[in-house]
């Protein structure tokens, strides 16, 4: 039976992550309506098999005006014809495939759809452990199916109890099925920049309370991922003004962020100067670290602020933001920071080699130990080979050797009691049988070289530093 009025204005449907992280091959009006049909049947998902919605309705609910019922037909028709496979991005960190049909069936008669998802699906739909509430009158808004696309993956990232949000790097070739935007006609990254990154997100910020950046990665030259930035932009009338307060006090905030708002940056700019990242950087000023992502900005942003702090105990700033801001831009070079950096680099390079020093000493230690029980083993099976080996030394005139040796004891009395005498006999041994101790070498090689590998890779902390500064004349401030 048709549900009341008051019941039919469902606002909002909550889509699991997996609903919207699908490939999306679908139009923007077959997206609209699967997100109205999933709304009107969400509270009946666990119990029934087949909902109905009544046509007048659903038109309604998609602002679709025309009266061509043919076209919605092709629309619901293609929703059941719609193979896809969701959560293509692992977000809920499941290793679980799934594939299915938008929607398992549908009727319509005498003014009402009727129409089920596949088992599979339905298990998804309802409660899920991670999704997004997506609203129904905004997703109208959009004239654009990458756009309405995009925007569901930004929510699904953002959360409705939070204000800003992320992405992970999507590979792009992920993005495409995520977009729809496959094949020849999006082939060329400049026309996937256009058409299905930057024209969506200018939608987006445009009709939507999200504002959203993207950052590019990428290997050498060549873009391999994406990820979008979202930070939602309250609307929020100040008391006796017609200013919009865009960036209200946020408790949880990002990093870089907090980090520019405690020392004195206004917090709209704070906001901006996260979303654009190394982008608010003058070109041609910015840091070899630039390609390094989040990380690298949040250090960029530590050292400007630094900068800032010197400055001030130096009682030479009248405009304290206004520096930052400029040094941000602009890339000023912070010595002090960098000299503190390469000492501390330094000191850890220091700490590093006696580290490996010491480790390479101990497996040492261990090898020659491992060889002696082998010697041991050999010695034991065939006793004249000390006699043999405590010969051909002597005649060697190894110093250290005879010095040790004593004369009234036997040969192999010397090399039970000589710590010196015995290493040097198992290197006798080694060096006519080396196959006996091959396996034992082998175990200690591959660590004595990865030692020695990490000693060689040690450079001088003042010539190998985080960040080649661009140098710019001191600003007056």
């Amino acid at each position: 039976m048709e549900q009341s009025d008051q019941q039919q204005t469902k606002r909002d449907v909550i889509k699991h992550s997996a609903a919207i992280q699908i490939q999306n091959n679908v139009t923007l009006l077959q997206r609209r309506a699967w997100n109205v049909l999933l709304a009107n049947a969400y509270d009946e998902l666990p119990i029934q098999d087949i909902h109905q919605i009544s046509v007048r309705r659903l038109m309604m609910s998609l602002e679709f005006n025309s009266k061509n019922e043919d076209y919605l037909k092709e629309a619901i028709e293609a929703l059941v014809g719609c193979t896809v496979k969701w959560n293509i991005l692992d977000k809920d960190g499941s290793v679980i495939w799934g594939v299915a049909a938008l929607l398992a069936s549908a009727e319509l008669q005498h003014g009402i759809c009727t129409y089920g998802f596949a088992p599979h699906m339905r298990q998804r739909l309802h409660n899920p452990r991670m999704y997004a509430r997506l609203c129904l009158s905004l997703q109208n808004k959009f004239d654009s199916k990458h756009a309405l696309a995009l925007w569901e993956l930004c929510t699904d990232y953002l959360g409705s109890e939070r204000d800003y949000g992320e992405t992970p790097f999507i590979p792009l070739e992920q993005f495409r099925e995520l977009m729809g935007a496959g094949g020849e006609k999006y082939s060329a990254f400049r026309d996937l920049n256009k058409y299905v990154i930057k024209e969506p997100i200018a939608e987006i910020n445009s009709v939507s309370d999200f504002c959203v950046t993207v950052d590019y990665q990428r290997q050498g030259r060549k873009v391999v991922g994406l990820k979008f930035k979202i930070r939602r932009v309250q609307q929020l009338l100040l008391a006796g003004s017609n200013q919009p307060d865009l960036f209200p006090d946020l408790q949880d905030l990002p990093a870089v962020v907090k980090i520019l708002k405690e020392a004195g940056i206004a917090v709209n700019d704070a906001w901006e100067i996260w979303q654009q990242g190394f982008d608010y950087v003058e070109r041609g000023r910015r840091p070899n670290t630039a390609v390094n992502g989040d990380e690298s900005f949040l250090h960029y942003v530590r050292e400007k602020v630094h900068l800032l702090n010197q400055r001030k105990k130096g009682g030479k700033l009248t405009n304290p933001s206004g520096f930052l801001l400029t040094a941000l831009k602009k890339n000023y070079a912070n010595a002090l920071l960098e000299q503190e950096q390469a000492n501390t680099a330094r000191s850890r390079q220091e700490e590093d080699k006696r580290n490996l020093e010491s480790q390479r000493e101990r497996l040492i230690k261990e090898q020659d130990i491992a060889l002696a029980v082998v010697s041991e083993q050999m010695i034991a099976a065939i006793p004249d080979l000390v006699e043999q080996a405590v010969a051909d030394i002597r005649q060697q005139k190894d110093a250290g050797f005879n010095f040790s040796y004593e004369r009234e004891k036997t040969a192999l009395e010397n090399y039970q009691a000589h710590r010196y005498i015995a290493l040097t006999v198992s290197h006798w041994l080694e060096a006519r049988f080396p196959e006996r101790f091959a396996e034992v070498r082998k175990q200690f090689d591959a660590k004595l070289e990865a030692i020695a590998r990490s000693l060689r890779g040690l450079r001088n902390p003042f010539t190998h530093r985080l960040h080649l500064q661009v140098r710019t004349p001191k600003q007056a401030f």
